[in-house]
């Protein structure tokens, strides 16, 4: 299962409020017991070359005494059905919302704390698993751990990030003084038990739905354009999405902290 907190520019990402769950499949399975008591079909307006579908769903379901939200799920359920963990809810939508990204379902109304960092391993190495036209899927073979959660090792941590795109993102598993990614140093934006949220700006994250949201709901990039992508895995493994065109294949071996190097001063010297 993929997971992923702070790759995304919605507000209740960064206020650390929701998640983004992939199942690396077709159709989203349900993490808990519950029922769903609503269900909102709902059209989407902003632009998104890559996506699908121009729709989206709303839905609730009651889960012990708390109310889940989720989107970005077709559902093949009705309002007033029961779910169980690990039960068919719908398919995922490639829609405004979500296209480019892997398929996800966001869920609101949980909560969220991080383990400790538990491995550490800054390596990076990595084997193409998919390649599309304009991008490309990393699966990481070397990766640091912070519990069951798996990703990138970056500053101590693991890297939970889309950059430079929204010009933020995390650092889980161990707060840390410092972020450098390719030539940049950010700017550390908040500390709390396991985690660092650092910014590309003083200031970006404080202002966020001032600023960064309007962007956001336009779908453009918060600072520049997207060069990856880097998501959590829980106990499986984490994967990398590039944003560029590449001449590699499926299975090749690929070292990621030298390919986000290589590309970082490009990313910025294109835009």
């Amino acid at each position: 299962m993929l997971v992923s907190y702070f790759s995304s520019g919605f507000p209740s990402h960064v206020r650390i409020k929701a998640l983004d769950i992939s199942s690396c499949r077709e159709y989203f399975y349900s993490p808990f017991d519950g029922e769903i008591f609503h269900i909102e079909k709902f059209f989407v307006g902003r632009p998104n070359k890559f996506s699908k579908v121009n729709y989206d769903y709303l839905i609730l379901a009651k889960v012990k005494n708390k109310i889940i939200k989720i989107l970005h799920v077709e559902p093949f359920l009705n309002e007033g059905d029961k779910i169980n963990k690990g039960e068919i809810i719908g398919k995922f939508l490639e829609n405004p919302y979500t296209g480019g990204d892997f398929l996800h379902a966001h869920i609101e109304g949980i909560k969220i704390s991080f383990p400790k960092i538990t491995n550490y391993d800054e390596r990076g190495i990595g084997v193409i698993v998919n390649v599309y036209e304009s991008y490309f899927d990393v699966k990481l073979k070397t990766y640091s751990s912070a519990g069951n959660l798996r990703g990138l090792g970056c500053c101590g941590g693991l890297l939970n990030a889309s950059l430079p795109y929204s010009g933020y993102g995390g650092i889980i598993g161990k707060e840390v003084s410092h972020v450098k990614i390719g030539n940049t140093i950010f700017h550390i934006a908040k500390r709390r038990r396991n985690l660092t949220l650092f910014e590309i700006k003083k200031g970006l994250i404080r202002n966020w739905e001032y600023e960064s949201t309007f962007k956001v709901l336009e779908g453009s990039p918060i600072f520049i354009g997207p060069l990856f992508e880097a998501i959590l895995s829980y106990k499986g493994f984490p994967l990398i999405r590039f944003f560029f065109k590449t001449n590699l294949s499926i299975g090749d071996e690929i070292d990621v902290w030298k390919t986000i190097s290589s590309m970082w001063t490009r990313s910025f010297t294109l835009w």
